[in-house]
């Protein structure tokens, strides 16, 4: 039974071990549900079951078409559903913020990009129900509107980690009536903030750029008792000057003179934080890079990022929308694809949709 262990083999590792293999180590599964760990779907028997799948597919609108990053997250969990002879699929997603029922929300373009990634009998078996935010119960949450969703199937894959900071009626709601697991993008996401959060590579920096201050403070607080150093830029920084905030791991950015960007002396005290460190999180542009005129900061943050031989860890739309600009993604360990879920991760150590999915597989045993 113990043939694969390791001594030497990280918490990560054992956990690893318990999900993706359980017929040798199976046994831990419960004792790591008790203490907080969930099941994903590689635990789930799927053969011939009729299985709702929550994805994250409100990809960013690059021209006419899309970063279909998120897309082929989902892809892999519907590929691994059929490898195991599911009945059939049932995908529900949002798009964009429609505000009742709106063509230009529709996930018709993006379905069409999700059947050409499968094959016509796994086509066979997909339905793709319409933009859920069309129905104002998915946002309001609504125990009617989830019973109607989960009707007619066995299992329920929750595999929207960007919307599971949320507690809309797909993401709370529906694990209350149907036995619930993570799908792989989200047990993905939780690995790497598990090595971020619980066992860090020295030492551990964090980057926090963008604007509101006020909502990133309890951030920052809860950051200051696991990170070495916090580099704070972009509007927060000003934000932070204007109201005096001070901290033993604080380093606030020197600004341009218009306080739309991070000065060289700024960018040059950052980067050689980033290149000593062995733990990255960066969430935040360092100034207004979207108008070209002040993004050399963020650029130059962003390379030295991506340059780092750490554990890097970024998320948020406007900071992957700048990594992909600038060129500089290709190297970073994992982008998460939720700056909110990420944010609050990072500050709380869970999510509603987390607790969702514990509170399921404890109510149905599973």
């Amino acid at each position: 039974m113990f043939g694969h262990y390791s001594k030497k083999a990280s918490p990560c590792q054992v956990i690893g071990l318990a999900w993706e293999r359980p017929q040798e180590y199976g046994f831990l599964q419960g004792f790591l549900v008790y203490y907080g760990y969930m099941k994903s779907l590689r635990t789930a028997g799927v053969s011939q079951k009729s299985v709702l799948v929550r994805l994250d597919l409100d990809l960013p609108q690059v021209g006419k078409s899309f970063d279909t990053t998120r897309l082929m997250d989902g892809v892999a969990t519907l590929q691994y559903l059929f490898a195991h002879d599911v009945k059939s699929v049932t995908v529900i997603a949002h798009r964009g913020r429609p505000n009742g029922k709106s063509p230009r929300y529709s996930l018709t373009p993006i379905e069409k990009l999700l059947r050409a990634k499968l094959t016509k009998e796994e086509n066979a078996k997909l339905t793709v129900l319409p933009n859920l935010r069309f129905d104002p119960r998915e946002e309001k949450g609504s125990l009617v509107f989830a019973k109607a969703l989960a009707k007619g199937h066995d299992i329920f894959v929750l595999d929207a980690f960007a919307t599971a900071h949320r507690n809309h009626t797909s993401i709370t709601f529906i694990p209350q009536v149907l036995p619930t697991y993570a799908g792989l993008q989200f047990e993905k996401e939780l690995k790497a903030f598990e090595q971020v959060l619980n066992k860090p590579k020295r030492p551990f920096v964090v980057i926090l750029g963008g604007a509101k201050l006020e909502t990133k403070m309890p951030l920052i607080q809860a950051l200051e008792a696991k990170a070495d150093v916090i580099l704070v830029g972009g509007k927060l920084a000003l934000e932070a000057r204007e109201h005096e905030i001070k901290g033993r791991k604080l380093i606030i950015a020197e600004l341009t003179k218009d306080g739309k960007d991070i000065s060289q002396a700024a960018i040059d005290q950052f980067s050689r934080f980033i290149k000593a460190a062995g733990t990255i999180v960066w969430n935040g542009p360092m100034g207004v890079f979207e108008d070209g005129k002040h993004a050399h900061g963020t650029k130059q943050i962003a390379l030295a990022v991506n340059s780092s031989s750490g554990f890097t860890l970024t998320g948020g739309g406007d900071t992957e929308a700048a990594q992909t600009k600038y060129k500089a993604e290709d190297k970073i360990k994992h982008i998460s694809s939720g700056g909110g879920s990420m944010l609050e991760y990072l500050e709380k150590g869970t999510l509603p949709g987390i607790e969702a999915i514990k509170a399921s597989q404890d109510k149905f045993k599973v």
